[in-house]
């Protein structure tokens, strides 16, 4: 996904109601390639990414937000698709381990800069994050169905080198005003674990995608808090065509 930029931002907490942990689309007529997790991937626009882990990024930022000026984070438990089919690699339990550690995570690293809370002080955010696929190359990828047509998935393996044994997961993130309740930022990846299966029987591990989950959460941080404006830097040493607009 998009590199994130440090935030001087006191990081706000995560709520931990546990709820089912599983979310339904929003926008039940959505065209597939979107989860429905968020209520609008419209005005989303194409990052471009050079590190292996990510495979596609999408980010917006809502026009004139001042995403630097919030000092509190609210974090909602991360939600699974219930789209998401179990089988021999892929089980509920491996779902539950990837789930927990990205929270955990995400918690950490949010402290960094956020007031993390359960409650809204001045200024807070709330994240509010969904795993949306997870998929292994020894089955159909289905790659078309988490994102729209204008990269081709035979480019996409051309371009990073994925193989048949390895893991991909694709995650959808919002960033919600709590005085407002109006989404300001939001974001879409498509990431690829940093440890590859042995084999089609092998069941995937939360450890094969610890190093792609912490490099994602590095850079949804860093972003955040150095967004300005229309401006959001995808590059940890952004250059003036590092930079994409918030449309």
């Amino acid at each position: 996904m998009f590199n994130l930029i440090k935030l001087p931002l006191a990081i706000g907490v995560i709520s931990t109601t546990t709820a089912c942990g599983m979310f339904q689309p929003k926008a039940p007529d959505v065209d597939r390639p979107y989860s429905g997790f968020m209520n609008d991937y419209q005005p989303l626009n194409s990052v471009e990414v050079e590190e292996r882990e990510f495979i596609a990024s999408k980010a917006w930022i809502a026009p004139g937000a001042n995403l630097r000026s919030y000092k509190t984070m609210i974090v909602d438990p991360i939600k699974l698709d219930s789209a998401i089919q179990h089988n021999l690699q892929i089980t509920p339990d491996t779902m539950s381990a990837i789930r927990s550690y990205m929270s955990e995570a995400l918690t950490r690293k949010l402290q960094e800069y956020y007031q993390v809370s359960l409650q809204a002080d001045e200024r807070t955010l709330r994240a509010k994050v969904a795993i949306t696929g997870i998929e292994t190359r020894d089955e159909p990828l289905r790659f078309y169905e988490y994102w729209p047509t204008a990269m081709a998935f035979t480019g996409v393996t051309k371009l990073i080198g994925i193989r048949d044994e390895d893991i991909l997961l694709f995650v959808e993130a919002e960033f919600e005003d709590v005085e407002s309740e109006q989404v300001v930022a939001k974001t879409m990846v498509g990431m690829v674990g940093h440890e590859r299966l042995e084999n089609e029987w092998e069941a995937v591990s939360v450890n094969k995608l610890t190093t792609s989950i912490d490099q994602w959460i590095e850079q949804q941080v860093t972003a955040l808090k150095q967004a300005v404006g229309k401006q959001y830097v995808v590059s940890h040493s952004p250059a003036e065509s590092d930079t994409v607009g918030a449309n």
